[in-house]
């Protein structure tokens, strides 16, 4: 039997390992510590745009300009945390209650393991060893590899039919890109 390890879980739950719930801590509890590897995500999401801020300073000659701290988070959070609202909605609309806390816990650990991929290679990028263009592309996987992770777990851990599954990935990704939409023109 395997122990708890979310970040491992992550690839149980979007493969077709068998028991991926023995990865989760799918209790009260770990709902909350999911909550905290949301805010946790938040420092690599910082990386990506220190990273694309740096290189767009670097290909207009100014100095890097950063968005706040404050505002920052505030439309990072609003972004990461408009899941489990839209996870409560669907549960509620097709009667899968009992599926909402394993599916917002699996996906906050998803955010986070895909968040931490694309900190890496802006980390390498500023280190240095990997061109910018190279982590631009291992970013735009990560965000696209979201939209079919948020329709995996919508299908595996919340139950839902593969129709469904994808209407409800697409939602999420239209309510996220709304969000960044709003943080570009503010």
């Amino acid at each position: 039997m395997a122990t708890r390890n979310p970040l491992l879980g992550v690839f149980a739950v979007l493969g077709t390992w068998p028991d991926w719930e023995v990865y989760f801590d799918l209790s009260r509890k770990g709902l909350k510590i999911s909550f905290l590897a949301l805010v946790v995500s938040l420092v690599p999401f910082w990386r990506v745009v220190l990273g694309v801020q740096t290189e767009r300073a670097r290909l207009a000659d100014v100095d890097v300009t950063l968005p706040g701290v404050v505002p920052f988070a505030l439309i990072a959070s609003l972004w990461l945390f408009s899941f489990p609202a839209l996870a409560y909605v669907a549960g509620m609309y097709f009667e899968k209650m009992d599926s909402v806390r394993p599916w917002v816990i699996t996906r906050n650990w998803t955010v986070l393991a895909l968040a931490s991929i694309a900190g890496v290679m802006f980390g390498l990028v500023g280190l240095g060893v990997m061109p910018f263009i190279a982590a631009m592309g291992a970013s735009f996987a990560a965000y696209l590899g979201l939209l079919a992770a948020d329709i995996r777990l919508a299908q595996k851990v919340a139950g839902f039919k593969w129709g469904a599954s994808i209407l409800i990935g697409c939602v999420i990704v239209a309510v996220s890109l709304t969000f960044v939409q709003l943080a570009l023109s503010a």
